[in-house]
């Protein structure tokens, strides 16, 4: 019975937050500070990926889960400070999806809608996370 349930749980494919976080150690920015206290929120997700901006004190790290892969891939990591004055912008693209700007240099990333109760609210989470405010 087991076995018929995780095929049915689309979660079982993916890894767990703890995974998530510990895949900031993999990225050429990594800085060995703890990633245990990191705080991670899931932006985007479809039946094969999910993408995450995991917040350490010092770093954001947005990493991709893709379950045709390995192990979950940093896409991109900068300074904390870098978001300091940072404005978060949405765009509309379908009815279940958007547009995030994470700042000037990390443009036009899928979010999924469902996620959040709406845009506001998506993009404070998003603030909070950048700058320490969690």
């Amino acid at each position: 019975m087991k076995i018929f349930s995780s095929l049915l749980d689309n979660d079982s494919k993916f890894r767990k937050y703890n995974d998530i976080k510990n895949a900031v150690t993999t990225s050429k920015n990594y800085k060995n500070e703890p990633v245990d206290t990191a705080h991670v929120l899931n932006f985007f997700q479809t039946s094969k990926q999910r993408s995450y901006i995991v917040a350490t004190e010092e770093m954001v790290y947005c990493i991709v889960d893709d379950t045709r892969k390995t192990q979950p891939l940093v896409n991109w990591s900068e300074r904390k400070d870098m978001f300091t004055n940072a404005v978060i912008i949405t765009k509309s693209k379908t009815d279940k999806t958007g547009f995030v700007d994470f700042g000037v240099n990390h443009k036009n990333w899928l979010y999924s809608k469902s996620k959040f109760e709406n845009e506001f609210v998506f993009k404070e989470k998003i603030r909070k996370l950048l700058t320490n405010d969690t």
